[in-house]
């Protein structure tokens, strides 16, 4: 049998494992059905921004509840960390773009129609980190 533990994260090291994440996932309300979608992200000083396409899904995030997680987890050592954003999200300005220089996320699937970088503001984050304990 094995014991584990939860350990609330603060804000601090949820922002600390934000930036060390670069894959999430974002959950939304198209107006039809709630959507969940894999995304590169980068993140910095309070803004996380993720690259899309014009076509795709996830632009319409602008102006619409979402919620983003990043996570990790660790099979061997049986250890893991949740972050859960909550924000707003507005299309990327160009001094966001240029303050990010060359650590604007790449997206692993090339997409149809112009790019488009979403930057997120966060509103709300919360984490945890997991550990389990061999009993």
């Amino acid at each position: 049998m094995s014991t584990g533990s939860i350990q609330e994260l603060d804000q601090d090291e949820c922002r600390e494992l934000l930036k060390v994440g670069r894959f999430a996932r974002i959950a939304f309300d198209t107006g039809d059905q709630l959507e969940l979608l894999p995304v590169n992200y980068a993140y910095d000083d309070g803004i996380i921004l993720i690259r899309t396409s014009e076509t795709s899904g996830l632009s319409t995030i602008v102006d619409r509840r979402f919620v983003l997680e990043a996570d990790h987890h660790d099979d061997t050592y049986q250890t893991g960390w949740s972050v859960v954003v909550r924000g707003t999200a507005t299309r990327a300005t160009k001094e966001q773009l240029e303050e990010f220089g060359t650590r604007l996320p790449n997206s692993w699937v090339a997409a149809e129609g112009a790019a488009v970088h979403i930057a997120i503001t966060i509103d709300d984050v919360r984490g945890r980190r997991v550990r389990q304990f061999p009993g």
